[in-house]
């Protein structure tokens, strides 16, 4: 075996030994959840369209009501329950609210110790609308950055009867779209 065999066979054997004793760390556990990154200052969305009713999700990590609120969970939630309206929907798709409810809930039981002891919350809410013609519901306009003016960021995840997107509202842009852009592409491009 020439000098070359042996450091590639030398490497090869430290990196399965390296792979393996991190893999047994004395931190891990079985079991052990995995969880979202959370963004300062951010709030996730979850829209879902389904035939005539639009539901909203709203989550406030713990981390992130500390950066864009001075407001203890309780209050934060409180105001976001007061706070008329927190989306603008389009008239003529003929929509009324049917439920609207902000939680504080403690977070999950994976956090150490130290972290349950300074007694975290994250904020959890729920909006319905039922629509006469939802068809006309082409899109939204999500206000809790007037509710909370620090909120840099809020990230949408849409579900509908026929489509789904990811999508990023900012100060700047808060409109989240329910329904796909036309694209002209197709007949274009068989015309030809």
């Amino acid at each position: 075996m020439n000098i070359h065999h042996k450091a590639v066979t030398a490497s090869l054997i430290l990196g399965l030994t390296v792979a393996i004793t991190s893999s047994h760390g004395k931190d891990r556990s079985i079991g052990q959840n995995i969880h979202r990154a959370y963004e300062p200052a951010s709030m996730l969305l979850d829209v879902n369209l389904q035939q005539d009713t639009l539901n909203l999700f709203l989550s406030i990590s713990p981390e992130a009501a500390n950066t864009i609120t001075t407001l203890p969970p309780g209050a934060l939630a409180r105001s976001l329950q007061e706070f008329n309206p927190l989306v603008n929907l389009p008239d003529d798709a003929q929509c009324r609210q049917t439920q609207k409810q902000f939680l504080v809930e403690p977070v999950d039981s994976y956090l150490k110790a130290e972290l349950l002891a300074a007694q975290l919350s994250e904020i959890n809410g729920y909006l319905e609308y039922e629509c006469q013609h939802p068809e006309n519901l082409s899109h939204l306009s999500f206000l809790a950055f007037e509710a909370i003016p620090d909120l840099k960021h809020t990230s949408v995840w849409l579900v509908s009867d026929n489509w789904q997107s990811k999508q990023r509202l900012s100060q700047k842009q808060q409109e989240v779209q329910l329904q796909p852009a036309k694209s002209h592409f197709l007949p274009d491009f068989f015309n030809d």
